[in-house]
């Protein structure tokens, strides 16, 4: 008879494990915070550390995901051809004048071919003052992180990993969008 309580309990615990998660009340919470584009923002659990492969930076210089290590970072796939990506830069130069830069960092990554040459008169024109972009032209941090288009968004927090992703434009600037990027800041 005890044999079968105690077995009847591991199952059980077992199953609850399984069921709910130790992260699910704060799932469950973060779910309660995605609203208007932001039901888009898939929740990365568990988080999985950003791939090292190289890119080349706004300076020209290469570099990866991990020399940005110790900020919350948005990193931002885009291309000049993508309709999508254009209708959501003008939210993100928005984002970036709205949220304080000691708590997040973004970043604008192109997978323009001709890279900067390309992309840098582009954003000029649409005369979103101060956005810089890096460059991917042959989308191999794209592919490693296994993206399926662009445009593609990715939170990364300040250990380097991924905390979830975002794919389809979405209106950076709107509250609901600053409320789920406070959510994660304060969180961790």
């Amino acid at each position: 008879m005890y044999f079968r309580k105690a077995f009847l309990i591991v199952v059980i615990v077992t199953f609850t494990y399984i069921l709910w998660p130790g992260d699910s009340f704060t799932k469950a919470a973060n779910d309660a915070t995605k609203t208007g584009d932001m039901t888009k923002f898939k929740e990365q659990i568990p988080r999985i550390p950003a791939p090292k492969i190289p890119f080349i930076n706004q300076d020209g210089k290469k570099t990866n995901l991990h020399v940005l290590k110790g900020n919350w970072l948005l990193v931002n796939f885009w291309a000049t051809w993508c309709t999508p990506c254009i209708r959501e830069l003008p939210y993100i130069y928005n984002l970036k004048q709205e949220m304080s830069t000691s708590k997040i960092k973004i970043l604008l990554i192109s997978i323009d071919r001709s890279g900067s040459s390309i992309f840098q008169p582009f954003l000029d024109k649409l005369k979103l003052k101060g956005l810089k972009s890096a460059s991917d032209p042959k989308a191999a941090l794209m592919r490693a992180l296994k993206l399926s288009g662009v445009p593609t968004s990715l939170l990364i927090d300040p250990n380097g990993l991924i905390a979830g992703s975002l794919t389809g434009d979405a209106k950076w600037d709107s509250p609901e969008a600053v409320s789920l990027l406070n959510y994660y800041i304060n969180k961790d």
